[in-house]
């Protein structure tokens, strides 16, 4: 087994790509590990190195050392062969989808993770590519979009960049028209917040899909009708804590399903992000890939909820 650790060298505004380096030659060079280390130069580079590892045919584990975004571009370049397993070394800005896990801090310790196993875990795939965590559209897909405006002040970093371009898009046109078509039935109108969900977290802790589980087979859909900005206000708090669903003067407002795969339609072209990464589109053809990622965990964690056979949870 190989351990190939794959490094975004501008994750966590670029400050851990070194000690990140030097603790993975610190803690492996005096073991019988074969490892390698490499950096990468863009996102096309890091699907294109991931592809061509697995295209050598060993069995590898992957590390994706990096935020989120790291990851959406390794599983697309490598979640289609099976003699690979895809793993997280955290050191982004955004690192939600290892909150689906208990015990999440042994992800940056490099000995549990080589101590680890692989499992088994669902993707969604959205026309042809492929999400671990989330895919939103609304008015965060728009945040997210307009970060790259505030990416000129380089004293704005990280979450807080991200809450300004929230701060900007709030004052924007909000709504965007959809119609989602699923195996449950229709939805049209206008929403403020629309999100299928494998994991139950993205955007830096927003507890989105507090029902989603990464193992279930299932995607869940949560979609917030337009509202006033103050109303937006005043969910906020809720929707991060994943109170939202609980809360009678919040949940009026909201759509929530468990769905197997949907059309979504646009009236014009519009920002989808996916697992942090910003695509723009018109129309998405979605569905649940069940199984479809082997994901390396390290030893000591395991999933929040373990799903069994009878679709119970304990």
């Amino acid at each position: 087994m190989k351990h190939i650790f794959i490094i975004n060298p501008i994750a966590g505004n670029g400050k851990l790509q070194e000690k990140l380096e030097k603790t993975i030659h610190l803690e492996l060079k005096d073991k019988e590990i074969d490892y390698e280390v490499y950096i990468t130069k863009s996102k096309e580079d890091t699907r294109n190195f991931a592809e061509n590892k697995c295209k050598e045919n060993i069995q590898a584990v992957l590390y994706s050392c990096g935020g989120d975004g790291t990851l959406h571009e390794i599983i697309n370049g490598a979640c289609r062969y099976k003699h690979v397993s895809i793993a997280i070394i955290p050191i982004g800005s955004g690192n939600d989808f290892i909150k689906n896990f208990k015990n999440s801090a042994n992800f940056s310790d490099i000995n549990l993770q080589t101590e680890g196993e692989s499992i088994e875990l669902d993707l969604i795939k959205v026309n042809n590519e492929y999400s671990a965590n989330v895919l939103n559209i609304g008015l965060d897909a728009d945040a997210a979009y307009n970060m790259d405006k505030f990416r000129k002040f380089p004293f704005i970093q990280g979450t807080t960049r991200y809450y300004l371009s929230m701060l900007y898009s709030l004052f924007g046109k909000l709504g965007k028209h959809i119609e989602v078509n699923t195996e449950n039935g229709v939805i049209n109108g206008t929403f403020l917040i629309g999100v299928i969900a494998n994991g139950q977290y993205y955007g830096g802790g927003y507890k989105c899909a507090p029902k989603a589980k990464v193992n279930d087979g299932l995607l869940d859909l949560c979609f917030v009708e337009k509202i006033s900005r103050a109303k937006i206000l005043n969910i906020i708090g809720s929707y991060k804590k994943g109170e939202h669903l609980d809360n009678p003067k919040i949940n009026k407002y909201i759509i929530y399903d468990k769905i197997n795969q949907a059309n979504i339609k646009f009236d014009k072209q519009t920002n989808v992000c996916m697992d942090g990464e910003i695509y723009t589109y018109n129309e998405l053809n979605i569905s649940t890939e069940k199984n479809a990622l082997k994901f390396w965990i390290p030893k000591g964690v395991q999933l929040q909820t373990q799903q069994i056979e009878n679709h119970s949870f304990v």
